[in-house]
């Protein structure tokens, strides 16, 4: 009996100390878990800190290196091949760039693949499709006096099409534009000069004016006093008079030619197919606008028979003329013209 007693103490004490064991450890586990928990939250935002800080660093470097493509496009736009000229019209295209900025534009990029590959239908049916939007480009240029920007982007047109009547057209202005750029700085320039000449001129006048006579100087009356009082007033006569002729001379009237506006080239009349497939024929009246620069504003139709059959057409084509302006002692003016375009068959 002793023996089982002595031999169940050690097993009793393995019992009681199993729970305090398995506590002790839950608490190191918790304590564990919170230790981490802590540390680890305390590490969480200074880690995602530094990332957030090298973030825009990299985003940084990133927008850098993606500027340097756009920046060297010139150069290596001999290197590209077909398919990545291809790719970079379409986003030229997409980014409203058409003529510019230079060499990095959808035009230059359609032409390009023309050099590399002449019979390319794809790029050659782009430019045929998007011309009159290139045109206007360049009209725009020459328009607001940018004659280098828009001959090179003619010059790129005439690459593409050079017989396309509408570089026919901008040649035609550009050339007026810059004829009357050069008659407006010459203008401008003799006006400055007979401006400084007036002011001269008055200046000697009052000066003139102002200095005293010999006459007034001397103090004692001779026998000669009425010819000497004669003297200041035929003197003051003379200075009164002598600036008239200097006046005219400063500005002369213009002289120059004189002459109505001049047809230089003639558009062809589109027959309309209605009136083709009816066996119409009639003509139309049309007034219009031949402005300084040579172009044509405000067209018009004053009378046609058959009514309104021809008219369109009529109005397309006169809009298409191109005209020397009318002059008026060698300076362009407007001028209000009107012609009769007769529509038959077999010719318009």
């Amino acid at each position: 009996m002793a023996a089982r007693n002595l031999s169940s103490s050690p097993r009793l004490a393995a019992g009681n100390a199993a729970p305090k064991i398995i506590a002790v450890v839950l608490v190191l586990a918790v304590a564990g878990v919170g230790a981490w928990f802590f540390f680890g939250r305390g590490s969480g935002p200074a880690a995602t800190s530094t990332q957030a800080t090298q973030a825009p660093a990299e985003g940084g470097a990133a927008s850098a290196g993606a500027t340097t493509p756009t920046a060297a496009a010139t150069p290596a736009l001999d290197s590209l091949s077909v398919d990545q000229l291809y790719k970079e019209a379409r986003a030229a295209l997409n980014e409203q760039r058409m003529v510019s900025p230079v060499g990095n534009n959808a035009l230059e990029y359609y032409i390009k693949i023309l050099e590399k590959q002449p019979s390319d239908s794809g790029a050659r049916d782009a430019i045929r499709e998007m011309f009159s939007t290139f045109a206007s480009s360049a009209e725009s240029a020459i328009s607001a006096r940018n004659f280098d920007e828009g001959k090179r982007i003619m010059d790129l047109l005439a690459k593409a099409d050079p017989n396309n009547y509408t570089l026919t057209i901008l040649k035609s202005k550009l050339d007026a534009q810059q004829k009357l750029a050069e008659r407006e700085q010459a203008q401008a320039q003799a006006k400055a000069e007979a401006d400084a000449r007036r002011a001269a001129e008055k200046d000697n006048a009052a000066t003139a004016a102002a200095s005293p006579t010999p006459a007034a100087a001397s103090p004692t009356p001779t026998a000669a006093t009425p010819a000497a009082a004669a003297a200041p007033k035929a003197s003051a006569a003379a200075a009164s008079a002598a600036p008239e002729p200097v006046a005219a001379a400063a500005a002369p009237k213009p002289a120059g030619e004189t002459r109505d506006a001049q047809l230089v080239r003639q558009a062809p009349v589109a027959y309309p197919q209605a009136a083709v497939r009816r066996r119409d024929e009639g003509w139309v009246e049309v007034e219009f606008n031949v402005m300084p620069d040579g172009s044509i504003a405000n067209a018009h139709v004053v009378d046609s028979q058959p009514a309104r059959i021809f008219d369109r057409a009529a109005i397309d084509s006169v809009q298409r003329w191109v005209f020397n302006p009318a002059l008026k002692d060698g300076q362009p003016v407007q001028a209000t013209l009107r012609r009769r375009i007769e529509f038959k068959m077999g010719g318009g």
